[in-house]
């Protein structure tokens, strides 16, 4: 009875240290990994990378893994108002993206003008691979209140 429960402790110790070590799915992490680089004046070739992982910086920081669109250069990423990395960011703040192996410091600002073609960009990069969120009224609910951020070099 004693190594049973030894043995459930560590499995929830180990379930645990997971949980809060990595960003898994849709729930956040704190560690974003991958080795530190200043960010390049051209990106890589993003077209096929679907999924950053994003960390915003504060007491308790917060890895998300998040959809994100290039643009000329410049990278994007679109977030529902209400969640916590959002709320966290607020009207932008300094983010560390982890895109490959590679993580870049960058600069998050909250774009006001021009939005309607960052979201066509995001749409189109996504649909294809995405169906069940584009055909549904998850698309239009979740950008009926979005922020849209632009990260830019530091």
């Amino acid at each position: 009875m004693k190594v049973l429960r030894i043995s459930l402790a560590l499995i929830a110790a180990l379930f645990m240290f997971l949980a809060v070590r990595l960003p898994i799915a849709t729930t956040p992490g704190f560690f974003i990994g991958g080795d530190p680089e200043i960010s390049p004046d051209t990106w890589i070739e993003t077209s096929s990378i679907h999924e950053i992982k994003l960390r915003v910086s504060a007491m308790i920081p917060r890895v998300v893994i998040i959809w994100f669109v290039e643009i000329e250069n410049d990278l994007y990423i679109i977030g529902e108002t209400e969640s916590g990395w959002v709320t966290m960011l607020g009207d932008g703040g300094r983010v560390h993206v982890r895109l490959g192996d590679k993580t870049h410091p960058l600069q998050a600002s909250v774009i006001d003008s021009g939005i309607a073609n960052i979201i066509q960009a995001w749409e189109e990069k996504y649909l294809n691979d995405y169906p069940e969120f584009f055909n549904t009224s998850a698309s239009e609910d979740f950008l009926e209140s979005v922020s849209v951020y632009k990260l830019s070099r530091t």
